[in-house]
């Protein structure tokens, strides 16, 4: 569950959330209260929602491991009416992004690993990892062509 709120007015808002599958519910609302407020075209709000939605599952499954004493951070910014930028930041131990497999790679086509960084990586404009991996900042340019 959430900790906390969005201000729908601010340029830059900031969530806690539990360590839950079900927290990404609640984020899921809010983003949508955004797609309004900012007229976020539907395919950049479907790439935005896949992304963040990868990240928050992998903070809450695999960085805090559904521990209920950690939280994930969700920061939003919008930088004028063109981007919108997600921090997801984990109290987890860390990976390294560079070692995730490549999930269309002939070995690791039925694994399941590295999918969620995939998709984050091929959906964001902008990706980049930190605090040894364990935060993730991804920005989208909602009208690119």
């Amino acid at each position: 569950m959430l900790i906390g709120y969005f201000d729908m007015e601010s340029e830059a808002q900031q969530l806690v959330l539990e360590s839950s599958l079900e927290s990404i519910e609640a984020v899921e609302t809010l983003i949508s209260k955004m797609k309004e407020q900012h007229s976020i075209p539907e395919e950049s709000y479907n790439g935005i929602w896949i992304a963040l939605n990868e990240a928050l599952t992998n903070a809450i499954k695999h960085g805090n491991k559904y521990d209920p004493a950690k939280k994930v951070c969700l920061s939003v910014e919008t930088k004028g009416n063109r981007y919108i930028c997600f921090t997801v930041k984990d109290e987890g131990s860390g990976f390294d992004p560079s070692n995730v497999p490549d999930p269309t790679s002939p070995g690791c086509l039925e694994e399941p690993n590295g999918r969620g960084v995939f998709l984050i990586n091929r959906l964001a404009d902008t990706v980049k990892f930190s605090d040894n991996g364990t935060m993730l900042e991804m920005c989208f340019d909602l009208f690119k062509n």
